[in-house]
């Protein structure tokens, strides 16, 4: 079963906004993979998700480097997989030795590597809404041990997007 949340951000700033409670929300060995297309808004909540997590300075988005590593309040592995052909690039960044342990592992374009990722894991799509800053944004897992978080992330953006 499914478990998912939808939210509608109206501007970046909400975006980000989402992108701190969701933060918040989260603890070491949690995966959060980021989808949409370009533009949809994937840098500016990871950035939101980032900050709640304790990092501080600029956070530049992670295309040319692939794999930028934080410390926060947990460790924070931020990685962005645009510029991948292929799931076998992911696994030549060593990438499994990156997702869990003690690391909270945030991924732009997770969607080229789907089959790679875990089940325990929050999906988020990101999608153009009606306005130029519109963005409909769903957050979901499969996995019943997320369930919990999951329903509490939906409690608390029930006000965003009205």
């Amino acid at each position: 079963m499914i478990h998912l949340v939808k939210v509608l951000s109206k501007s970046p700033e909400e975006t980000s906004e989402i992108g701190k409670i969701m933060g918040g929300i989260l603890t070491g060995g949690d995966i959060v993979a980021l989808s949409g297309t370009l533009g949809a808004g994937k840098s500016v909540i990871a950035r939101g998700i980032l900050r709640a997590l304790g990092v501080e300075g600029d956070i530049p988005s992670p295309s040319f480097v692939l794999v930028a590593q934080y410390e926060g309040g947990v460790p924070v592995n931020h990685i962005d997989l645009y510029r991948l052909t292929s799931p076998d690039e992911a696994l030549g960044l060593g990438l499994e030795d990156l997702l869990g342990g003690d690391s909270v592992s945030v991924m732009e374009w997770a969607d080229k590597i789907e089959s790679l990722l875990p089940e325990a894991r929050y999906d988020i799509l990101l999608e153009q809404g009606r306005g130029p800053d519109d963005r409909f944004i769903t957050i979901k897992s499969a996995d019943p041990g997320l369930r919990k978080r999951l329903m509490i992330m939906g409690k608390l953006l029930e006000g965003f997007g009205r």
